[in-house]
């Protein structure tokens, strides 16, 4: 533009030289500079001016560029924010400060902070655990990671201490904690390890009386003496059958391997059958067995596996005998539940007139292996009769029950579904 500028005060030079007429020659050539240095400045404009365009175009490529990054770079940031949002486990990334800087929902809740503000707060005031504070530290001064166990609010959780080391100088985060809850499976693997050890010990009872009744029944002289150690091995071999065979029902109900087979079933008939087949065991020990028919047609119809639910009620039948002394009376009844319930349910429960149950003892009856008054046993049973009750129950989508009083008798209760009567 100063070329074009300096054009024009030459134009206007030569216009005013040959005006005054002072000379025809300066005022031709200060014309010809004139218009010679405007079109070299035009030229230079118009060249700047493509220069400018193509500039802007790149700029212009540049800038969607950049939007075209910083839009994937938002796309993948909230995919991960839903992802860390969608996962069970606990996600608490830390600053270099060992302050929180982000928490996923699963965390918030463990950590409860709907009655504070977790971002910015020190990690020992969320999880009080100096060892994760320590394994922390390490993590963000030497980028060392670590793997523990930390107990929270009575849980146990698997948490993986990860080092952000590459981005830690340039990011918020420095640490990442990845926290798994492992409460559920610990509890089970006590509960297995306490079965198979229980199972153990319930084993070895009944062993140890089949050894040393063969070996006294190899020296007995007295047909007596004989035929008494052979009732020994008798009972005691039906009482490890017993106890095997109702290992192997709770183990396949508790794994989810026994699916019920449901079907409309009559439960009247279903309750009948199971006092008929007690019945001779219960006259044998002197005792009176009733059924009481829920209403007079013995039509009541329920949805569901029609051995299992005969499975719980023969256990329930055999405890009562067991415990009801001679001269007792022990009744199968049934009720319907609540009638409000969207599920209509119905009780089958069995009473007896037997010794009953402490009410510590109460809360701990339908847990395996656990039996009361064991001295007054004179057979021993297995303990996990009551375990398979409920255990059938909760297959059907039912609950078990108890009510007891210490000297004046029991009775036991399970709940399974009526059937939908169109």
């Amino acid at each position: 533009m100063r070329t074009v500028a300096i054009g024009v005060i030459g134009l206007l030079l030569g216009v005013g030289l040959l005006a005054s007429e002072l000379s025809w020659i300066g005022g031709a050539l200060a014309l010809l500079a004139g218009v010679v240095l405007i079109a070299l400045g035009l030229t230079a404009a118009q060249r700047g001016l493509v220069t400018l365009r193509a500039r802007a175009a790149r700029q212009a490529l540049t800038a969607e560029t950049l939007q075209d990054s910083l839009s994937a770079r938002t796309a993948e940031r909230d995919q991960l924010e839903r992802a860390l949002a969608s996962t069970g486990d606990i996600v608490i990334a830390l600053d270099r400060d060992r302050r929180i800087r982000y928490v996923n929902p699963v965390a918030e809740r463990m950590l409860n902070s709907e009655d504070r503000e977790l971002s910015g707060a020190p990690l020992l005031d969320a999880v009080e655990d100096p060892d994760l504070y320590h394994a922390v530290r390490l993590a963000v001064d030497d980028g060392t990671p670590a793997v523990m166990v930390v107990l929270h609010a009575g849980r146990r959780y698997r948490t993986v201490v990860a080092p952000v080391s590459s981005i830690a100088q340039s990011g918020p985060w420095s640490v990442v904690l990845a926290m798994h809850d492992l409460s559920d499976l610990y509890e089970a693997e006590l509960a297995r390890r306490d079965f198979f050890i229980n199972a153990s010990h319930e084993l070895r009872t009944p062993l140890a009386s089949i050894s040393a009744a063969a070996e006294t029944l190899e020296f007995a002289r007295k047909p007596a003496d004989a035929q008494r150690f052979r009732e020994i091995i008798q009972s005691e071999a039906e009482r490890m059958r017993q106890l095997v065979e109702e290992m192997l029902a709770l183990a396949r109900l508790e794994s989810g391997l026994t699916e019920p087979e449901m079907e409309v079933v009559e439960m009247e008939s279903l309750l009948a059958d199971a006092v008929e087949s007690i019945r001779p065991q219960a006259e044998r020990e002197g005792l009176s067995l009733l059924h009481t028919s829920l209403n007079g047609s013995g039509a009541t119809m329920i949805m569901a596996d029609p051995e299992l639910v005969e499975r719980a009620v023969l256990n329930l039948l055999h405890n009562a005998v067991k415990f009801t002394d001679a001269g007792g009376a022990i009744e199968v009844l049934s009720e319907l539940g609540d009638p409000s319930d969207p599920a209509p349910m119905v009780w089958i429960r069995v009473s007896d007139t037997g010794i009953g149950i402490e009410p510590a003892e109460q809360t701990r009856i339908f847990q395996r292996f656990y039996r009361v008054d064991r001295a007054r046993q004179s057979g021993g049973g297995t303990g996990l009769g009551l375990a398979v009750v409920r255990h059938i129950a909760e297959v059907h989508g039912g609950s078990v029950s108890l009510q007891s009083t210490p000297g004046a008798g029991s009775t036991f209760g399970f709940s399974v579904p009526l059937a939908q009567q169109s």
